[in-house]
């Protein structure tokens, strides 16, 4: 088992044969999160099949990374990398991230779609103290924070907020308030937590195919200060929605 109780972040490494290029679907968020889920269902039953409620809100408690690595070229809807490739995964849940590694260190090979790889190191990073009330935070996955409109006609539209319109803020913070609930912390309203981007450029906007379903999220990085216990879910488990399907991983900027 890891030892210690401080929330960590997973660093996975993943090579092919003889460190050849491989090559993924452009949008390959679902194939990383059904990769997790299929090493952590059968321990930990209810982050895949019930998650954690709050009111009317389920969670499940975890978020990753995009690929990162170096990219050869893109092209007819796939991307190609040069071998390895890494990615990372974070959660409040200290058993998760322990039954994910444990998991990985038994496996010969790992299948993402039509490519295998052979299970490289893997590095748990802590997450730092966040007892002064203030975190910088780099994303290593689009941040999506959207609400679901309806027309005068009836028809309902999906409007994704911009980092800059304060009502990205708000919801970020009410999303934590209530993931919080869910773990069993239960928090005023009141609990301060305000967001701020910071070089967030327009190139930092990026479209995602999840399955049938677009997705807008923001890259770039953002000034959190607030409840320092808000702080850490924000790095462990993910800021704005969609963070079990890849969406919304800060990591510290130091």
């Amino acid at each position: 088992m890891l030892k210690g109780n401080m929330d960590m972040h997973l660093q996975v490494e993943l090579a092919t044969a003889e460190n050849d290029s491989l090559t993924l679907p452009i949008h390959y968020n679902n194939l990383l999160q059904g990769f997790i889920y299929s090493k952590v269902k059968d321990r930990m039953p209810q982050v895949h099949a019930q998650g954690f409620v709050a009111g009317e809100r389920t969670f499940r408690l975890f978020v990753f990374s995009r690929l990162i690595g170096r990219v050869k070229e893109v092209r007819d809807g796939h991307i190609v990398f040069y071998s390895p490739i890494k990615f990372k995964v974070g959660s409040p849940l200290k058993e998760f991230i322990e039954d994910l590694a444990e998991a990985l260190l038994t496996v010969d090979e790992i299948h993402l779609g039509n490519v295998v790889f052979w299970p490289g190191a893997l590095a748990l990073t802590p997450l730092p103290d966040f007892s002064n009330g203030r975190a910088r935070g780099r994303a290593l996955s689009p941040v999506t924070v959207y609400s679901t409109l309806q027309n005068p006609e009836g028809k309902k539209k999906t409007y994704y907020y911009h980092p800059a319109e304060k009502e990205f803020g708000q919801q970020v913070k009410a999303n934590l308030l209530k993931k919080a609930t869910a773990l069993g912390i239960e928090l005023s309203p009141e609990t301060p937590l305000e967001l701020q981007p910071v070089n967030v450029r327009s190139n930092d906007l990026k479209v995602v195919y999840y399955k049938e379903t677009v997705v807008k999220g923001w890259m770039g990085q953002y000034i959190l200060s607030g409840d320092p216990r808000l702080l850490r879910l924000a790095f462990s488990a993910g800021i704005g929605s969609k963070n079990s399907q890849g969406f919304g991983m800060l990591e510290p900027v130091v």
